[in-house]
């Protein structure tokens, strides 16, 4: 597993690396879901980690919640999920590509990515079927994100869920 993490950016493409290259560390997330069916938000924590890997080419991250204070005793929540993400500069075409693997319900999710202004924003269809994932108000301590999805080919938007980040300390780390 050497061969998979990196300890930094490929030199190749440092600033395109850096979009999503500023969110390598560990985080604590407090994440919020909207049911379809109007009935009220579902809170939870969990956890993020993101870092370099593929000689510093691609960054990985691994979502879990909920977060391990919140697993009942046999280490198996109703819902949970943890999941991996990998995203790969595309120097072609200038776009990050990007896929999710949710182990726990089997979601396989593509996507494309690029950093608007300060945001990064990730996106997919399916037909009239959009998805939207967005990193935005980043900032060295925390970021917020968003899920949202449109039905109608972007015309309205529906937030599916969202999380607030905010990193988590090491004992290397100081202030």
């Amino acid at each position: 597993m050497k061969t998979l993490l990196a300890n930094g950016p490929s030199n190749l493409y440092a600033t395109e690396m850096e979009q999503f290259g500023r969110l390598t560390g560990h985080w604590a997330t407090r994440i919020t879901y909207y049911p379809t069916d109007g009935s009220p938000a579902r809170h939870v924590s969990g956890e993020w980690e993101f870092g370099y890997a593929l000689e510093g080419r691609a960054v990985l991250d691994v979502w879990r919640w909920p977060g391990p204070g919140e697993l009942p005793a046999s280490g198996r929540a109703p819902h949970q999920e943890c999941g991996l993400c990998v995203r790969i500069w595309d120097p072609r075409l200038q776009l990050w590509r990007f896929t999710f693997h949710g182990t726990a319900r089997g979601d396989l999710v593509h996507m494309y990515a690029r950093q608007i202004d300060q945001d990064i924003v990730m996106e997919h269809a399916t037909g009239s079927d959009l998805t939207r994932w967005t990193f935005t108000d980043i900032t060295p301590h925390t970021f917020h994100w968003r899920n949202q999805r449109s039905t109608n080919g972007g015309h309205t938007w529906r937030l599916d869920q969202e999380a607030d980040a905010h990193r988590l300390k090491t004992a290397h780390q100081t202030g």
